[in-house]
């Protein structure tokens, strides 16, 4: 039997054939090689597969390749999971590429946490730059800076793009949610159900390259044309999250009052009605503020909709 990887490297992918070498070059130039590269394709028609083929008589590191019908970025992960044999788990998109040194910076700062604390800990995360090198979102007021993901947006209100590791053993108790009907499903459902037992150490290196904006890429999820694009997982994410973090509410609001607004919408969108969703939330301040901001979300729905009413088409002449 071979040695378990340090890092398994988890792509999911769909139909990325064109930006997936962003990963693989990236990966060719770690200079730490302890890892393998788990690719997960969520139902890809493209030339994928071949170019994985291409890649693993060639490459310096392990490559897994498995291919799955159409099932969502958050079953990718999960299946993931399952499969990876290291010890630490790293998510990179298709469309991503990590900085030469990432893998190794993590792993140091890791081994910087000391031996009596860690159990109290589970990932390392890095700062990300986009494709020009600026860095995107907040930098840390220490470096290391320790605190679990919940407090870091919600105390220290420190946003924006992060990269790094987590222990593959913690993750796997943490998977996402099974929601039959439900094609996406937001990531912070599994970082803050983690958060809260366990903290992460933070650093202001640069790890990930995140494309913005890029031809090459094309449409991500994040790029939503419609308020009721991905209801049904969208519409637990927030239910979860009014159900869970509300703690927070006094130190930061937006967040709360955005979910307030927006659950209702989600709610019409994923055929779920107004007294289901009040009944899913836990706490009577949950459903007050959901009720209180039923005005804002009429108006928001309403405007939803004639931003994408379709439009006639003229009778050429």
């Amino acid at each position: 039997m071979s040695t378990a990887p340090l890092v398994t490297v988890f792509t999911p992918t769909y139909n990325r054939a064109h930006t997936l070498h962003r990963v693989f070059d990236s990966l060719r130039a770690q200079t730490l090689s302890d890892f393998e590269w788990l690719v997960i394709d969520d139902g890809s028609d493209d030339k994928t597969q071949e170019l994985i083929k291409v890649w693993n008589r060639s490459s310096n590191f392990p490559i897994r390749y498995f291919w799955q019908e159409r099932a969502g970025k958050h079953a990718a992960h999960n299946r993931a999971l399952r499969e990876a044999r290291g010890y630490f788990f790293a998510c990179v998109d298709s469309d991503d590429a990590l900085a030469p040194s990432a893998l190794e910076k993590l792993t140091s700062l890791w081994n910087s946490i000391p031996e009596q604390e860690r159990l109290t800990f589970y990932a390392v995360a890095g700062l990300c730059c986009d494709q020009n090198g600026k860095i995107v979102g907040d930098c840390f007021p220490t470096d290391p800076f320790d605190a679990d993901s919940r407090e870091l947006t919600y105390v220290h209100h420190i946003n924006g793009e992060k990269w790094g590791f987590g222990l593959t053993g913690v993750l796997r108790r943490h998977p996402f949610p099974n929601i039959p009907g439900a094609d996406f499903i937001p990531e912070g459902i599994v970082w803050s159900s983690v958060a809260k037992n366990f903290k992460m150490r933070w650093t202001n290196e640069v790890v990930r390259t995140y494309y913005i904006n890029d031809r090459e890429t094309g449409p991500t999820l994040s790029r939503r044309a419609s308020l009721g694009d991905h209801g049904l997982g969208r519409w637990h994410y927030y239910t979860w999250l009014l159900n869970n973090d509300l703690e927070y509410f006094f130190s930061s609001p937006i967040p709360f009052l955005k979910a307030a607004v927006i659950l209702p919408i989600l709610a019409h969108f994923a055929e779920q009605s107004l007294g289901a969703t009040l009944r899913s939330l836990n706490s009577v301040a949950a459903k007050a503020l959901v009720l209180s901001a039923l005005p804002v979300s009429f108006g928001l729905y309403t405007f939803d909709r004639m931003r994408n009413r379709p439009r006639a088409i003229s009778p050429k002449r």
